[in-house]
């Protein structure tokens, strides 16, 4: 038993390792939106609340898939992968859904959903057949640039504070991606995963400050 255990191996475990903490931070930030607004939380806070809890599982999937993948049946890694990539795509159309809700009346954003909504059915079945992460960038880049273009919006017209910090958060978030398509290594054991899991926790970090300070339109306190 103890020769069995001392062979499982964590194949890249720097990269699982900041995965998991992408787990951990998403989940903490979902939890502090709940309970910063309490029964207050409104339409946008619990968008951004569900786009971190979704960041979160997407993070958990890929600490397993980066760090005991390997020791899985192919089928099983498989699976986790493809889990992993539709959890990106459901926390960017929540992070989208939360966006409109700040920027638009209740009864318009029951109209403009569908075009998250079609947009993710289109992502689905795409990374359903290939799910190579250039596919997830593809979706998420658009998606978070949308984001920004409000946020910039809210923070010179609407003078909204919380959306500066969420503009911040996003334009971290295309440096990690960026990062992560160029292939770029810091390290043999800190390669360019790990530092995307490492920029992008930043970018996090001021999306939650932001989404924190922001509001359902219309809404100024």
């Amino acid at each position: 038993m103890g020769d069995k255990m001392s062979r499982i191996i964590v194949y890249e475990p720097m990269t699982a390792l900041t995965d998991l903490f992408i787990a951990l931070l998403g989940l903490y930030f979902a939890r502090e939106l709940h309970e910063w607004y309490g029964i207050r939380l409104m339409n946008t806070h619990w968008h951004w609340s569900f786009g971190f809890a979704l960041l979160a599982l997407g993070g958990l999937l890929g600490a397993i898939s980066h760090g005991f993948g390997p020791h899985f049946p192919v089928v099983v890694r498989m699976t986790i992968w493809k889990m992993t990539v539709f959890s990106i795509g459901f926390a960017s159309f929540f992070l989208v859904m939360a966006t409109l809700h700040h920027l638009f009346p209740f009864q318009v954003v029951k109209w403009l959903r569908w075009i998250p909504v079609v947009l993710l059915a289109g992502y689905l079945f795409v990374v359903s057949r290939d799910d190579r992460f250039i596919n997830v960038v593809i979706f998420y880049v658009p998606s978070m640039l949308f984001i920004l273009l409000a946020m910039l919006y809210s923070k010179f017209s609407l003078h909204n504070p919380g959306a500066g910090w969420i503009s911040i958060g996003v334009v971290i978030s295309f440096i990690a991606a960026g990062i992560q398509v160029s292939g770029f290594d810091l390290h043999k054991y800190f390669n360019h995963n790990d530092l995307y899991h490492v920029v992008q926790m930043v970018g996090m970090y001021y999306i939650y400050r932001g989404a924190l300070l922001i509001n359902d339109f219309g809404v100024t306190s």
